[in-house]
């Protein structure tokens, strides 16, 4: 049996090959690990078996995997989010996935299948994958895993594969095989392309009669009629702030932009592994805006598609999301040269102010700089006629931790 992971993209190992031990039968295999009450005639006319009940020790048979029995493998929904369907079930988690089932996410939905070896499939938005065979054999300890991405994109993490297992992703016009690595496959219906991106370990790529090893870092985008093509992928784009706490009522986020390439993808989970997505954003450039999002930590991540329509790398950063906002006013006292100054803060926590004046014609320190105001509010009397600058600041805690918001300088004109 061939054993390489091209051979297993090509579909060249939907043989197995047994190797026969004392006191096998041809007879005896069929009824404990074969399909159907003529399979076992199928493997004598295959492998020419003359007496099938004397077999000699180590004679190799080849099997077709289709004739063997087996039991299925486990593969349960981890968690969702959004709108996600399965067909002929309703969406739970926990929820174990029958071959031929049919899993639909729509905008901002996500999901992600666990299996029994400890392999994990992520889901992002617009994909619609179908379970095409999820099997553990009885006549070898060997799995078969194989998925088909009819639209969007599968992100898998697989286990370690046993001698004679396989895990494979179909699109319409490629299949990925792996051993066990972390990869992506997934296919896009207005370009009638499919991509499959290694991160880590290595995969194989058939396309056709094309043949192609991917190791990690690198890609390989397929059309139909038009064979393979490998390059690197794209470097993760880096978060231009970082340590910005999300204080305004629109998160948002700017990557800086990567060489080449021509769109970007911008995910935000709760988690660093992004088992739950939460939003996604596909843009042009590398700049993203959600709503929504309730104070909290979170993780983002971006990646950028090159001409080919290969998602290059990511990287998750950290950020805490602490919705703070500030209102302020300011109007006559009623006393000579007197203004109250009044504003309103938005969010949760304690909150304490700052409040500065300035001489607009005097660059140098503030007239008045109070910290640590704990009431919304303040009265300035015995202003002289001339123009101002003032503003106010917010410090609020919380739990998580403090954020601090400065409005901009608002002018004050006081009259002779």
């Amino acid at each position: 049996m061939g054993s390489g992971p091209l051979h297993a993209a090509q579909g060249g190992e939907d043989t197995f090959v047994y190797t026969v031990k004392r006191s096998d039968t041809l007879y005896g295999l069929a009824q404990g690990y074969l399909i159907g009450p003529n399979a076992w005639r199928e493997v004598q006319a295959a492998n020419r078996v003359r007496i099938p009940r004397n077999m000699p020790v180590g004679y190799r048979l080849a099997i077709p995997r289709r004739l063997l029995k087996f039991t299925p493998v486990a593969l349960r929904v981890q968690t969702f989010s959004g709108p996600v369907a399965v067909s002929g079930a309703e969406m739970r988690k926990g929820l174990e996935l029958a071959e031929g089932s049919v899993i639909t996410t729509g905008a901002n939905g996500f999901v992600v299948i666990s299996g029994a070896d400890g392999s994990r499939i992520a889901l992002p938005s617009n994909t619609r994958v179908k379970i095409g065979q999820a099997r553990k054999y009885l006549l070898m300890p060997a799995t078969d895993i194989e998925l088909q991405v009819d639209r969007g994109k599968a992100e898998v993490q697989a286990a370690k594969q046993a001698p004679d297992s396989r895990f494979r992703v179909r699109t319409p016009v490629a299949v990925t095989a792996v051993r066990g690595t972390v990869f992506r496959a997934g296919y896009s219906e207005e370009a009638a392309s499919s991509a499959s991106e290694t991160i880590e370990g290595e995969v194989a790529v058939a396309a056709g009669k094309a043949e192609l090893a991917v190791p990690a870092g690198f890609g390989a985008a397929a059309k139909a009629g038009r064979g393979l093509a490998k390059e690197a992928l794209l470097p993760a784009p880096t978060l231009a702030d970082p340590a910005k706490v999300q204080t305004e009522v629109q998160v948002s986020f700017d990557f800086k932009p990567i060489e080449r390439a021509q769109s970007y993808r911008i995910q935000v989970a709760r988690d660093a592994g992004f088992l739950e997505v939460i939003a996604e954003l596909q843009a042009q450039r590398p700049h993203a805006e959600f709503e929504g999002l309730t104070n909290g930590m979170y993780f983002v991540r971006a990646a950028g598609f090159s001409a080919a329509g290969l998602q290059g790398l990511e990287e998750a950063y950290a950020f805490r999301r602490q919705r703070l906002g500030l209102a302020a006013d300011a109007g006559q006292a009623g006393l000579p040269g007197g203004f109250r100054f009044a504003w309103q803060s938005e969010g949760e926590g304690t909150s304490l102010f700052r409040f500065q004046l300035f001489n607009t014609s005097d660059d140098g320190l503030p007239l008045v700089d109070e910290p640590a105001l704990g009431k919304p509010e303040m009265t300035i009397t015995g202003l002289r006629p001339g123009a101002y600058r003032w503003r106010v600041g917010v410090i609020q805690t919380t739990p998580d931790g403090s954020a601090q918001v400065w409005l901009p300088f608002q002018k004050l004109t006081v009259g002779g």
